[in-house]
């Protein structure tokens, strides 16, 4: 593998075997296409062509104008190639370049031409019916064998070299989450089987409405806080009026799983042969509705929450699901991609949003008391219409606060928000979650609270939007093979740690330190992507408060801008790690901006890294947790991980396990002894289904002296019983946390999860 490092500050790329790497800083040399290919041909002798790069954005951003391409091969997308580029948008100089691009496949280009020619494809033969048909059975039959969720709700897909396979990577659906499948398209034979749960001249008005600031309830403890009056802002005094069927104009238009594919979507093959993403199909609804004509939205009439940064809608299965509600359910302009089971196989169909309750008086919000119903009675939630409100707040707030501290990336920032609420899929209750400009809102069970009425909830959410908005469609994080990593669950948490602090003026709060960024969690030492995202979240979050207490208000504001930039100069980086991430960040310091000096944080960023358990030394060192059982490491993809919990089962009603832990302290000491061991059972989120040995003493305490012990955890479970079934085939699943604390310390340092699952009755194996 070739590198080329020209940057001061060195940032990480690919660590492919067959990758060229190069980077360019600014005015290290011309953006130009042609230039880049000439310095990938020079130092690498592989003639590198335009013919096989294709464009797949063109963008103007807040403060650059953004190009990325990808490589390819027969018109196909070779996996993790891409070149970026961001140039001064007045000067046209290059601030920064970045280029990945796989040797090994234009070196072995005629004989990937050769297999693409002996397998008789061509664009149209990789769309037939009989390849489709036969790559989803395969597709379905790995599905089937997932443990709890085997439910297909949809199929996408889209094909790419990967070290020289030609491969369909099958994304479908499930109830609670996407099980991802790469299927070589030479051998018919599945490569790599994942899974991850599922883990937004104008003229307005404003309009008054109670409001929570924060939530209604906080989480944990049921303590219910005040409402205020507030001001929904940005409500538009006109919408597109599209009759009773906005989306007709689309006719009977269906969009193929088979034709799926984000990133040939982009291209002008792949529009020649209809292949579609979920950004094709709202360009094309978009396009649709832009042509209707304009109708008041006024009180007289009856005024609906549609805004600059907010549209609320009601979920479209409401009209089949509920009955009982009092005003008249119209479709509105806003659409949500459904998915139906053909006899030719899945298929996108958008669904017309349906309109929130009318606003018919100057003061109907205020007069809208919320309510808490003791079993979230959804009806009346949405006969009341405080939901709507609440939601409407959030997100324009969001909007704004993030608008003044730099977010003006043209379309990127000023495009709404899309909000459906009441989905009454019983697989995504007690859930609020993002997907495609549109934040989503569920039904609630009695103990959850009400997700529409937590701000902080709905920015998290959010979050994940305003980083695909400007980290780009096509990111891969390169710390899961699911390409999904606590990196954006971590970088959630901090939008909307932004947001908090700057609408609480950084001032405590009822439940403000039980949020999941307020932690202690040090990288590499946990094993589930939520956990960490802690040490991502967390480790922003110190950066964040050094800032303020150093600079104030300022800080606050600095620190966003850098975060925004550096999100910028990651956008679609095919393999972004925690390494690179922070490289990054540090390199957008060296830069400044109109808001911060240059290199005005790099002191703070470091000394926040060194405290939790990394540094960019190769030679570094981090602590360690090792858990094993019998042969096994406890690890992410492991026996007894989130996705593949141990079945236990025991004929005499207790299944019984003894975990070894080993400790070390890693060269910056970030585990000191003695070290304290904290086994929960309860507190944890999903917590509480299995019936534990010992859970009643909740949590079991150890200590560990000293590197050099083990220390052995005994668990035993109840094989015959749960204290809640929680899985869709009745079974319950559920995990032991282990927890180790420092001397002294309130939150834990390091965490993994044993996973079991009980299925009463069942004989055993």
């Amino acid at each position: 593998m070739k590198k080329t490092l020209l940057l001061a500050t060195t940032l990480s790329l690919i660590s492919s075997a067959y990758a060229y790497e190069a980077q360019i800083t600014k005015g290290g040399m011309s953006a130009d296409l042609d230039a880049l290919l000439e310095k990938a041909r020079t130092e690498t002798g592989v003639a590198f062509d335009k013919e096989n790069i294709a464009l797949i954005e063109d963008r103007e951003l807040a403060t650059s104008n953004y190009k990325f391409y990808v490589q390819t091969s027969q018109f196909i997308p070779v996996a993790q190639t891409a070149i970026r580029t961001w140039t001064d948008k007045k000067t046209g100089e290059l601030i920064l370049a970045e280029i990945h691009l796989d040797e090994k496949s234009k070196k072995e280009e005629a004989s990937l031409a050769a297999k693409y020619k002996k397998a008789k494809f061509s664009p149209g033969a990789f769309k037939s019916n009989s390849l489709k048909m036969a790559i989803s059975k395969i597709a379905s039959e790995q599905v089937s064998k997932h443990p709890t969720d085997k439910r297909v709700l949809g199929i996408k897909s889209k094909d790419q070299w990967q070290n020289g396979d030609l491969v369909r990577v099958v994304e479908v659906r499930g109830r609670r989450g996407s099980h991802r499948i790469v299927v070589s398209l030479l051998t018919n034979k599945v490569i790599e089987n994942s899974y991850m749960e599922f883990p937004q001249s104008d003229a307005y008005t404003t309009l008054k409405a109670n409001i929570f600031p924060m939530y209604e309830e906080v989480e944990g403890t049921g303590e219910k806080l005040n409402y205020e009056v507030k001001e929904l802002k940005y409500v538009k005094t006109e919408m597109p009026d599209g009759g009773e069927n906005p989306l007709a104009g689309l006719g009977d238009a269906t969009f193929p799983e088979q034709r799926y594919n984000p990133v040939l979507a982009e291209t002008e093959i792949g529009r020649q042969y209809d292949i579609w993403s979920e950004a094709s199909v709202r360009r094309t609804v978009e396009a649709l509705v832009a042509g209707f004509p304009m109708k008041s939205n006024d009180i007289g009439s009856g005024l609906l929450l549609q805004g600059k940064f907010a549209t609320i809608n009601l979920h479209p299965a409401i009209r089949d699901e509920f009955s009982g509600i009092e005003f008249e359910l119209k479709n509105g302009p806003n659409h949500t991609l459904g998915w139906v089971e053909t006899a030719e196989g899945y298929k996108g169909v958008p669904r017309s949003g349906i309109l929130g309750k009318p606003i018919t008086s100057a003061d109907e919000l205020t007069n809208r008391i919320p309510f808490r119903l003791p079993k979230h009675d959804a009806v009346k939630y949405m006969n009341q219409g405080f939901d709507e409100q609440q939601v409407y707040y959030s997100v324009t707030t969001l909007m704004e606060v993030l608008a003044d501290m730099g977010f003006t990336d043209p379309v990127l920032s000023t495009r709404p928000f899309h909000a459906f609420l009441y989905d009454p899929d019983i697989g995504m209750r007690n859930n609020a979650y993002y997907t495609d400009d549109t934040i989503n809102f569920t039904t609630y069970s009695p103990e959850n609270p009400n997700l529409a009425r937590d701000n902080p909830t709905v920015w998290h959410e959010l979050g994940h939007g305003v980083m695909e908005r400007l980290m780009g469609s096509f990111l891969i994080f390169g710390d899961t093979k699911a390409g999904y990593g606590g990196l954006s669950e971590g970088m959630a948490d901090f939008v909307a740690k932004i947001v908090v602090e700057q609408q609480t003026n950084s001032q405590d709060f009822p439940g403000k330190f039980d949020f999941r960024i307020e932690n202690n969690t040090g990288f590499y030492l946990t094993n589930e992507f939520h956990d960490e995202g802690e040490s991502y979240g967390g480790v922003m979050k110190d950066m964040l408060a050094a800032a303020i207490d150093r600079d104030g208000k300022a800080g606050l504001a600095g620190f966003t801008d850098l975060t925004l930039e550096t999100m910028r100069l990651t956008r679609n980086h095919p393999a972004l790690t925690a390494r690179s991430w922070f490289e990054h960040m540090v390199y957008a310091d060296s830069l400044g901006s109109s808001a911060r000096s240059v290199g005005q944080f790099k002191g703070l960023i470091e000394k926040a890294l060194a405290a939790r358990n990394f540094a960019f030394a190769a030679s570094f060192k981090p602590a360690s947790m090792k858990v094993t059982f019998g042969d096994q490491v406890l690890t992410n993809i492991s026996p007894a991980s989130r996705e593949k919990p141990l079945t236990a089962c025991d004929a005499s009603g207790t299944a019984s396990y003894e975990l070894k832990l080993a400790l070390t302290e890693g060269d910056s000491q970030f585990i000191k002894f003695p070290a304290t061991v904290k086994v929960e059972y309860k507190k944890g989120a999903l917590q509480g289904a299995l019936k534990w040995s010992g859970e009643a003493n909740n949590p079991q305490v150890y200590t560990v002296n000293s590197a050099d012990e083990v220390l052995s955890i005994p668990l035993a479970v109840n094989t015959n019983e749960c204290d809640e079934v929680n899985q869709p085939d009745g079974s319950c699943k559920d995990y032991a946390y282990v927890q180790i604390y420092n001397q002294g310390g309130a939150k834990p340092i390091a965490k993994k999860r044993f996973y079991l699952k009980v299925v009463p009755g069942a004989a055993c194996p």
